[in-house]
């Protein structure tokens, strides 16, 4: 019988709000780098932002990168440190809307570092704002009181499907509604973390995570959402794995 236990590169509890799906990301990601053999060589890069309690959290190196320029920083850590396993653990709103140009040209470069983003289709931290990419349509924030409106602010878009246009080595959306899609969801990270130890390219992997606090739903509505609308604009899938595909 397997008997189950906490990950040693788990060090202490932190903040986040009960419900929130970063935790849940934290473990996959202290589960792979264990696995993997990877703690002693790992470097995460966090946001001011919500990931930011995982440099608290987790017995590895670790930045906290200027707000949205997570890539960037990982970029200049590779390029110092080639041996590193490094690591991005940011949100949606610093990933594609304040970061999106260092996202797209750490992908247009095909930097061998794994870029972990965390859609929760807000931003947290600074009190639940619309974000541009994924906020869906009609959803209530502290930005958008009754609902985002289209005319004024444009649809949420697929940033994956974009991705997957850059010469890049990986690009995959994972979820954590159920055990099953959480199980899915660490081998695509684990799968990043690989492509990267191997020496291959650029691998980004979003997740459709849970933010019931700035929701004002409970954790299970919470995950029903996530299962019931926002998969449906962002769909579960690998979008390109060039390994594959040579």
């Amino acid at each position: 019988m397997k008997v189950l236990k906490k990950p040693e590169m788990i060090e202490r509890q932190v903040g986040w709000c009960g419900g929130c799906g970063h935790g849940i990301i934290q473990r996959l990601v202290a589960e792979c780098c264990e696995e993997l053999d990877l703690v002693e060589k790992t470097v995460q890069v966090v946001d001011i932002a919500c990931a930011y309690w995982s440099i608290d959290a987790l017995n590895c190196d670790g930045i906290a990168g200027p707000h949205g320029r997570c890539a960037a920083v990982a970029t200049g850590i590779k390029n110092v440190r080639p041996g590193a396993n490094v690591y991005v653990h940011a949100g949606d709103g610093c990933s594609y809307v304040i970061g999106l140009s260092e996202t797209c040209f750490a992908a247009m470069r095909d930097v061998p570092i794994t870029m972990i983003v965390v859609n929760n289709g807000i931003f947290g931290m600074t009190g639940g704002q619309m974000c541009l990419a994924t906020t869906l349509t009609g959803d209530k924030t502290k930005s958008t009181k009754t609902g985002r409106d289209e005319r004024s602010t444009g649809k949420p878009s697929d940033m994956l499907k974009i991705m997957q246009n850059f010469d890049i080595e990986y690009a995959a959306r994972g979820a954590l509604y159920d055990s099953k899609h959480i199980i899915e969801t660490k081998k695509m990270i684990k799968k990043g973390f690989e492509n990267q130890r191997d020496g291959k390219g650029f691998s980004i992997i979003e997740v459709l995570s849970p933010c019931p606090t700035n929701w004002n739903l409970n954790p299970v509505d919470s995950m029903k959402k996530i299962k019931e609308e926002n998969e449906k604009i962002f769909p579960v899938k690998v979008y390109k794995d060039r390994g594959v595909e040579e």
